[in-house]
C-alpha cells in the first residue's frame, strides 16, 4: 500500500513544523511562507504520486478540491479581516492532505480547531485577559485540530484498512 504512506509524508511534514510554526504565530502573529508554501507543495506532491501509484484520481481530486476551495474561502475572509493569509495556506495544505483520504475529515478538522480557539477564547475573555477585539493567533489551532484528525488516516494507513 504504497500510495497511503506517500499520503502520510505531508501529514508528518505538518506535525513536524507544528511547534515552529506554533511558535512563530504566538510570538509574531504570522506564519511563514516559506513553511506554508512548502506544506502545500508538499501536500499536492504527496497526494499527487500516492495517485499516481494507485490510480486513485478520484482521491487526488477531491483533496485538490478542498484545497483549491478553502483558498478561495480563506482569501475572501482574510480581505475582510477574519483570518490571516498565513492561516488560509496551511489550512489549504492540510485540507488537501485530509481531503485525500476524507473529505469529511476536512470538516472535522475545522470544526474541532475553531471549537478549541472560541472556547479558549470565550475563557480569555472572562477572565480579563483579552478584548473582543484581540487578536488571537489561530495557527496552533487549526495544527491542534488538524493532528487530532490526523490519526484516524495515519492509523487506517498504518493497520492497512485504508481504502486509498
Amino acid at each position: 500500500m504504497p500510495a497511503g504512506y506517500l499520503s502520510l509524508v505531508p501529514i508528518a511534514l505538518i506535525a513536524a513544523l507544528a511547534i515552529p510554526l506554533s511558535i512563530t504565530d504566538i510570538r509574531e502573529h504570522r506564519l511563514p511562507n516559506r513553511y506554508t508554501y512548502f506544506l502545500i507543495a508538499t501536500a499536492t506532491a504527496g497526494t499527487l504520486l500516492g495517485s499516481l501509484l494507485e490510480a486513485l484520481w478520484v482521491d487526488f481530486a477531491a483533496g485538490i478540491a478542498l484545497g483549491v476551495v478553502t483558498a478561495l474561502v480563506g482569501y475572501l475572509m482574510a480581505r475582510f479581516g477574519a483570518i490571516g493569509m498565513g492561516d488560509v495556506k496551511l489550512l489549504t495544505a492540510m485540507h488537501v492532505c485530509l481531503g485525500w483520504h476524507s473529505p469529511v475529515l476536512v470538516l472535522f478538522s475545522l470544526s474541532l480547531s475553531l471549537a478549541l480557539a472560541s472556547s479558549i477564547s470565550i475563557i480569555g475573555l472572562v477572565m480579563g485577559k483579552l478584548n473582543p477585539r484581540s487578536l488571537i493567533p489561530l495557527g496552533p489551532y487549526l495544527l491542534i485540530g488538524f493532528l487530532v484528525v490526523s490519526y484516524s488516516p495515519v492509523s487506517a494507513v498504518i493497520t492497512g484498512e485504508a481504502s486509498s
